[in-house]
């Protein structure tokens, strides 16, 4: 297996873990909704603390969870404002401020309508489209954005090539080369990539794998057919061209 490449710079603010869950902090779908229905003395309203979470049971069936989710902001004075929350976590003796919070995952979800998400232990790449009020446990990895040129990217021949000399999906995520960087405004493309960007996407709303790969090539500028040994060393060599993570 060839050596994994090191993150780029440009993937970085896109490419997400899910957060791990407490056992204590983690609520079925009835217990949250008491929660939620439970008023406060302060007219504070529970949902603010709680969180609905979306990741993978181990037969690999989707599995949602709520948890109690106050801020490591939050003092326990003010987290006590909501009551049946902090009481909830008061009996298992669990501090109020949730550990696992990753503000910029937070952060890049918050700006989006949905976000793309794969298995985090598949041995190949499987992203799928997940509503970005949904929070990503730590069985799936994210990348941040809601672009169905993203989406066709990862669904692409050259991605799985990619991910082949990486131990796992999210560190192939943070490596690869896009034809651009992610965050590439739409007015800074130039008319042939902005042609590229709609084909790639057409084909991926299409679920057309070998249009996704024929839209992708001329994206990049390659000839058509290239071998997965020939398309490795064409991604290592724009790789090279990136600047790195440091």
């Amino acid at each position: 297996m060839p050596a994994p490449f090191a993150p780029l710079a440009e993937n970085l603010p896109f490419a997400f873990a899910g957060e791990p869950l407490e056992p204590a902090r983690t609520l079925p779908r009835a217990a949250a909704q008491r929660l939620v229905a439970a008023r406060n003395a302060t007219g504070k309203p529970n949902h603010d603390v709680l969180r609905e979470t979306i990741g993978l049971a181990p037969d690999g069936d989707e599995r949602r969870r709520w948890i109690v989710d106050f801020p490591p902001e939050m003092s326990a004075a003010e987290a006590a404002l909501y009551a049946a929350p902090f009481s909830t976590l008061a009996r298992s003796r669990t501090t109020p401020a949730n550990p696992h919070r990753d503000p910029a995952l937070r952060t890049a979800l918050a700006r989006l309508e949905r976000f793309l998400a794969s298995p985090a232990c598949a041995t190949e790449p499987d992203f799928l489209w997940l509503e970005a009020e949904l929070l990503p446990d730590d069985s799936l990895v994210v990348w941040a954005r809601d672009d169905d040129f993203s989406a066709g990217v990862l669904a692409s021949s050259a991605f799985a090539h990619w991910c082949e000399a990486h131990p796992d999906v999210l560190a192939a995520l943070r490596s690869f080369p896009f034809p651009w960087p992610p965050a590439t405004p739409l007015s800074a493309l130039s008319r042939l990539q902005e042609e590229h960007r709609f084909a790639l996407a057409r084909a991926a709303r299409a679920e057309d794998g070998d249009a996704i790969d024929d839209a992708l090539a001329d994206a990049y500028g390659w000839p058509a057919g290239l071998s997965p040994a020939e398309i490795h060393v064409r991604l290592a060599t724009l790789h090279a061209q990136r600047p790195p993570h440091r």
